[in-house]
């Protein structure tokens, strides 16, 4: 197994660049070879400068480790129109900084997808189109009345398929799912081909809706690859089956994080622990992972972690995984 740490589970760790170092420098003590960091309290990757670049990859060289990934959580998923754009230029940003870490991963949480409408996109364009040419369903007697019909069909066919058209297609609430569902459609389609272009991918991580759903959000881009982080705990934490996900996600899957988590009935909610006290079967997880097959990277650690005992925590996940 290609084991990894996941670096902000060490407490500390991104206080400064000697702190980082000399957590680096334990978790190169464990024994794994690769290391998850994130970008935003460890290295700022939408800005990094070309001599940030070169330090971090050179201490990195010292201790014979190489980034498996970048976690790039943004502060809302990309199903929010919100500051929208910002987020996806800071996400550009960071996939390219990645790359000249030689990072082939940016990890982040896209955003809770919903289900995939039951419409297709021939229909969506012609409702979108609708909205926009027919003054009664725009609400306004005046909209469009006075450009030319072939113009305004022109006009009509571009908007339909801009992220508006296809929120209005979707549903004219504003939040609806609908929307939402179109706006993370295309946010990955832009993402996925620039990923294709710098050398680097963002990979959306499970945890906030079933797979089924995040797979039929990835299969709408025939054209654009997203590869997926499977973070079992998340998963179960939200009471999605790991298995099931597995199956609807297949290929996609390109990295594990090694995340255990148990429904409290009690509290009721789902809470993560610590790998193998949870209801998550790695050893049957690892063998469902092994028919596809999967060869990719296993990051041990999480970021709620106490801080008193996440070191020893981290060491017995790396072991508890090598004895399977």
């Amino acid at each position: 197994m290609k084991l990894a740490v996941r670096m902000d589970a060490i407490p500390g760790a991104g206080s400064s660049a000697t702190a980082l170092r000399k957590a680096l420098t334990m978790a190169a003590a464990m024994g794994v070879r690769s290391v998850e960091l994130c970008g935003r309290t460890h290295v700022p990757v939408s800005e990094l400068s070309d001599t940030g670049v070169r330090t971090l990859r050179k201490i990195l060289d010292d201790l014979n480790l190489r980034l498996t990934s970048i976690r790039f959580q943004t502060r809302m998923g990309y199903d929010v129109t919100e500051n929208l754009d910002e987020r996806v230029d800071a996400t550009k940003k960071a996939l390219k900084t990645a790359y000249r870490l030689g990072a082939p991963l940016i990890i982040n949480q896209i955003g809770t997808v919903p289900p995939a409408p039951k419409s297709d996109a021939k229909d969506d364009r012609s409702r979108a189109s609708s909205l926009l040419l027919d003054p009664s369903a725009s609400g306004s007697g005046k909209f469009m009345e006075d450009i030319p019909a072939d113009l305004a069909a022109e006009l009509a066919d571009s908007i339909a398929n801009s992220r508006i058209g296809k929120s209005i297609a979707g549903g004219s609430a504003k939040g609806s799912d609908n929307a939402r569902w179109h706006t993370l459609k295309e946010v990955m389609d832009d993402l996925g081909r620039y990923g294709a272009k710098v050398g680097c991918f963002l990979a959306a991580e499970t945890g906030t809706e079933s797979g089924q759903d995040l797979a039929a959000l990835l299969d709408s881009l025939p054209d654009t690859f997203v590869p997926v982080a499977l973070n079992p705990g998340q998963l179960i934490v939200n009471r999605f089956d790991v298995h099931e996900a597995i199956d609807a996600l297949n290929s996609r899957i390109s990295i594990v994080h090694a995340v255990d988590g148990v429904v409290d009935l009690a509290a009721g909610r789902g809470v993560n622990v610590p790998l193998g006290e949870g209801t998550a079967d790695f050893p049957s997880l690892l063998g469902h992972l092994e028919d596809i097959p999967f060869r990719g990277p296993i990051v041990v650690g999480r970021n709620d972690m106490r801080a008193d005992s996440a070191v020893q925590e981290l060491r017995q996940g790396l072991e508890y995984l090598r004895n399977l």
